[in-house]
């Protein structure tokens, strides 16, 4: 029990301490979210990136998310989220979790955010979409659309929207650290420091989680 208390006592003067040295504020530069969204992995901190192809923010975010996923020590992990309500969203989204299916999607992530916003595709229809993962990763087009349209797509789409209305996240680019954090680009003044602070708050979820040693920095 006394040990059980010091390790607590540990981890809450650890958590006050990073705190107090972070160049960043609770509620200023980023919010708490409230309730909080309980991940289903226990292994790993979770940072949700929530995105469209069709956000031309989202696009020019995208070297900054090569540059998280490159600093990311291995228990901390990236699950993208596309939001997919409705229209070209939901159509790209669905292009999204069918390439994941079929085992083509971190060829076709980056390349799909440059055929919209820089070689100007029309990807209107779920149709479009197939077509260009036919003409540029060879897929079986018939294949594509089978699975597009198949429950589980369906299901994958419904959850990434669910996740992104508990956590408030219906604008993008937006990321969410573990459910309990949602940094604020606007604040922050610049996507360098929105991903600084991502980092320090995953690092602080990791030691709450015991996925770290505790340090005092």
């Amino acid at each position: 029990m006394k040990r059980l208390t010091l390790i607590l006592l540990l981890l809450s003067c650890s958590f006050a301490f990073a705190q107090s040295q972070s160049a960043y504020q609770e509620g200023l530069h980023y919010k708490t979210i409230d309730p909080a969204y309980a991940p289903d992995d226990d292994k790993h901190v979770i940072i949700y990136e929530f995105f469209g192809y069709k956000c031309p923010h989202c696009a020019n975010f995208q070297p900054y998310m090569k540059s998280l996923h490159e600093k990311l020590p291995p228990y901390v992990k990236v699950i993208r989220v596309p939001l997919g309500f409705s229209g070209a969203w939901k159509v790209l989204a669905q292009g999204y979790y069918t390439a994941q299916v079929m085992g083509v999607l971190e060829k076709s992530h980056q390349a799909l955010f440059d055929a919209i916003h820089k070689q100007h595709k029309k990807l209107r229809s779920i149709e479009d979409v197939a077509q260009w993962f036919a003409d540029n990763y060879g897929v079986d087009k018939s294949k594509f659309l089978e699975t597009a349209n198949s429950f589980r797509v369906d299901s994958m789409i419904k959850k990434g929207n669910n996740i992104a209305v508990k956590v408030q996240a219906l604008r993008t680019p937006k990321l969410v650290i573990n459910g309990k954090f949602m940094p604020d680009a606007g604040a922050i003044g610049s996507y360098d420091g929105l991903i600084e602070l991502t980092i320090e708050l995953a690092e602080q979820e990791a030691q709450i989680m015991g996925l770290k040693p505790l340090l005092f920095r």
